[in-house]
């Protein structure tokens, strides 16, 4: 079911970025009076086609959804048999800089939506908090400080709300935090989770237990979100990561599932605060540093099981607007970076850093689950958006930015590059965009079985 949704909610998302990026094309092109053949989405076959009484462009659904173009007349297109159309209604026909306005106009829409589903996502959802920083008093050289001490560079460790029972106590989750050293990061720095006991037992052998959200938005059930792992070989904490209890760092690449016959202990230590709206203090955190209970997992038919209850809360709040409307400017520049490391990717030939819709398929599966579909929806109806707009701006044939190179260069000096020359260099482009494309798609559908 999760497969099915996320393929429709891929395709209804990617049709209507697509399809309003023609539709620029086609206002811009209709304001200017150029005669537009047919309106499409995707490629192939057509399944529908329609046009309109007394109208002169058809609009057609085609079965391959992932793209789609308006045919204008004066661009290679053939008009149909017996109809005449004066010159000036061609795109040859009218001035270089409308050409260039109805190159552009699909990237404009693009741009727009990309703005516009970004900040939606900002302002119309609530945001989420599941935990808190604790500022231990631990300085660089493990020495603990006081509250009245503000001067001091200070370590800083997570904790998070939670609630349920642990060794057959009842926690306040009003009151009680369940504690967390370090965020727990791969060989490449990418996050995957939060330490919560360098030394878990598993038959007498030293582990690493791990927490990873399942969602965001609504509470996790600790023991279907932990992963086990050996320690790294050759990792030797310093002072302050001794004092925390960081003894071992889990090894990404050495992942350990619970046998039928396992047992694994955790050594979870909880800390005391005030309320669930404030974090321990200094002090708090020094006093329940020794509050360590055990917690038992094992393996069962539907995966982990304990005999305690422990999840870890979610509270939803509202940030004031304002903040809501700088968080959605924020997301938008990191869209940017992103792909921008992306075309840089392409540029240097470093295509393991790149995803096709198989990969974007899987990164909006998993995005659901943590945030829900409205909004992931809108977080990556923005990105592919943007992604869009700023890929079909490159001088490469067969994409918009390489209609505006061809429109930019007749204006300034006045000629007409042979029709003949264009076609084939377009042709060559759109060739090998889909080589890269399906080369892309290869990977990452090899990749998910890997």
């Amino acid at each position: 079911m999760q497969i099915f949704l996320t393929i429709l909610i891929l395709i209804v998302m990617l049709g209507i970025l697509i399809g309003m990026h023609e539709l620029g094309h086609l206002a811009v092109a209709k304001a200017f009076n150029v005669y537009c053949l047919e309106y499409s989405i995707g490629f192939g076959p057509k399944l529908f086609s329609k046009t309109r009484k007394g109208g002169e462009t058809a609009f057609s659904l085609r079965a391959f959804p992932l793209g789609g173009f308006v045919s204008m007349y004066g661009e290679g297109v053939e008009l149909p048999e017996g109809k005449s159309i004066p010159k000036e209604r061609s795109l040859e026909g009218i001035a270089h800089w409308k050409r260039a306005l109805i190159m552009v106009a699909g990237v404009a829409v693009n741009f727009f939506l990309a703005f516009l589903f970004t900040m939606i996502y900002a302002v119309s959802f609530p945001s989420y908090y599941t935990g808190s920083y604790v500022d231990t008093g631990l300085t660089n050289t493990a020495v603990y400080v006081s509250s009245e001490d503000t001067t001091s560079e200070t370590a800083r460790s997570l904790c998070f709300w939670i609630s349920g029972n642990v060794a057959g106590e009842k926690l306040d989750s009003d009151t009680n935090r369940l504690y967390s050293p370090d965020t727990v990061v791969d060989d490449n720095n990418n996050e995957y989770g939060y330490l919560l006991d360098a030394n878990c037992d598993i038959n007498g052998k030293s582990y690493c237990a791990v927490f990873m959200f399942h969602s965001i938005v609504n509470d996790n059930d600790l023991v279907t979100c932990l992963s086990f792992y050996e320690p790294k070989t050759g990792f030797f904490p310093n002072a302050v990561q001794t004092e925390l209890g960081i003894t071992n760092y889990p090894d990404h690449e050495r992942a350990y599932t619970l046998k039928s016959s396992d047992v694994a202990t955790l050594h979870l230590t909880f800390l005391t605060c005030d309320n669930y709206d404030t974090p321990p203090t200094r002090e708090q955190f020094q006093a329940s540093k020794g509050n360590v209970k055990n917690f038992t997992v094992k393996s069962g038919e539907n995966g982990y099981v304990s005999e305690d209850k422990l999840s870890i809360l979610a509270y939803q709040y509202w940030a004031p607007f304002a903040t809501r409307l700088l968080n959605g400017c924020v997301y938008f520049k990191n869209f940017f970076v992103a792909i921008g490391q992306g075309l840089a990717a392409i540029f240097t030939f470093n295509f393991s850093n790149l995803g096709s819709v198989v990969a974007i398929g899987s990164v909006i599966s998993t995005s659901s689950a943590e945030i829900g579909w409205g909004r992931t929806f809108f977080l990556y109806g923005g990105f592919l958006s943007l992604n869009l707009g700023i890929l079909n701006l490159l001088p490469f044939p067969g994409l918009d930015g390489w209609q505006l190179l061809i429109t930019f260069i007749e204006g300034v000096f006045h000629k007409k590059i042979n029709e003949k020359v264009k076609n084939i260099v377009s042709l060559i482009g759109v060739g090998l965009l889909l080589v890269l494309g399906v080369a892309i798609i290869i990977k990452d559908v090899v990749g998910l079985f890997i």
